[in-house]
């Protein structure tokens, strides 16, 4: 019977196979973890860049209107208000010129809050505000206050 004899050449290679292979394991893992990340980090960041405002050095024009409904109240305490209500065939509510009011110090926006305009003032734009919607359209509105006429 013939005495078989291990190279030890030929276990070296096997655990250098073994080990190369388990360390490309790790390192394949560890980048999909990398990766994603980065994605959802990337579209965390997009998604909050979106919404900006963009202010005048002065008041331009005129908003015709007497009063507005807000709608949702943004994290900072600013608002997005419509004018003209309009209840659809179907009787979903849609709503019509939608506006941005700036948060203020001078007042404090909640949800279906009706905001009137005093005698002798008016709504005037003061810049614009970009923001995404539920749907992923983006959406440009005008950014008003009230101003003395």
């Amino acid at each position: 019977m013939p005495i078989v004899e291990f190279n030890n050449n030929d276990m070296s290679t096997r655990t250098k196979f073994i080990l190369t292979f388990v360390a490309g394991l790790v390192t394949g893992v560890i980048l999909v973890f990398a990766f994603g990340y980065y994605v959802a980090m990337s579209d965390r960041n997009n998604s909050s860049s979106d919404n900006v405002v963009q202010m005048f050095d002065t008041p331009k024009q005129e908003i015709k209107a007497d009063e507005f409904k807000i709608f949702q109240v943004l994290p900072d305490g600013s608002a997005l208000a419509s004018y003209d209500e309009i209840i659809s065939k179907e009787g979903y509510i849609e709503y019509g010129t939608v506006v941005f009011f700036p948060a203020s110090n001078e007042a404090a926006y909640y949800d279906s809050q009706i905001i009137t305009l005093p005698k002798g003032k008016c709504f005037k734009q003061i810049g614009t505000y970009r923001y995404t919607t539920k749907d992923g359209m983006m959406k440009t509105v005008p950014a008003i206050d009230i101003f003395d006429k």
